[in-house]
């Protein structure tokens, strides 16, 4: 598992009771507009025990000392083998506007305050207005990144509320379960 028990402790103690500051940190990631409460709140994030998991649920890198299987990073989700090469450079390019919205949220979330030269989700939206391949891209960028935000979001939500057993524990649990 790419998650520690200790980090797998800290989001059962942070979010296991609190689906609402799931939902804060969806709505953070997204560019929801956020009252001050909420701004506030969004603090929490980014403290030093929370960012690291956040940020290795957001913005997979690969770890080489991760266990085997574990491997993760966006580029790595993108199927090459046997593509058209119109088709894969759409998704490259949103791929390419996904890692750059997400570490420009990370950059905001660590300094406290927004820059207007960061990517805005709500400039990504078709208009007619666009040329078809730029349109093209930026809702396949959009929605790649409103897809990856909720997936990430349920994997924490579903990750802070699993039983908390050590390696020791589980398996003094299936040694005690294969005697009966």
């Amino acid at each position: 598992m790419r998650f520690s028990d200790e980090e797998l402790k800290l989001l059962n103690d942070t979010f296991s009771t609190r689906q609402d500051l799931l939902i804060l940190l969806r709505k953070f990631f997204l560019q929801g507009n956020l009252d001050e409460v909420e701004k506030e709140s969004v603090k929490l994030f980014g403290t030093f025990n929370l960012l690291p998991i956040i940020k290795k649920t957001y913005l997979p890198e690969l770890d080489l000392d991760t266990p085997l299987g574990q491997l993760l990073d966006f580029w790595l989700l993108v199927d090459t083998k046997g593509r058209n090469l119109d088709d894969l450079q759409v998704e490259l390019y949103a791929r390419h506007a996904l890692i750059t919205y997400i570490n420009q949220r990370f950059k905001c979330l660590i300094n406290g305050q927004e820059d207007n030269r960061d990517i805005k989700l709500s400039s990504l939206v078709y208009s007619k207005d666009k040329k078809i391949q730029k349109a093209y891209v930026d809702l396949a960028a959009r929605n790649m990144i409103i897809k990856t935000v909720e997936d990430n979001t349920i994997q924490l939500w579903v990750l802070s509320g699993q039983k908390r057993e050590s390696m020791k524990e589980i398996q003094k649990r299936l040694f005690r379960d294969s005697s009966k």
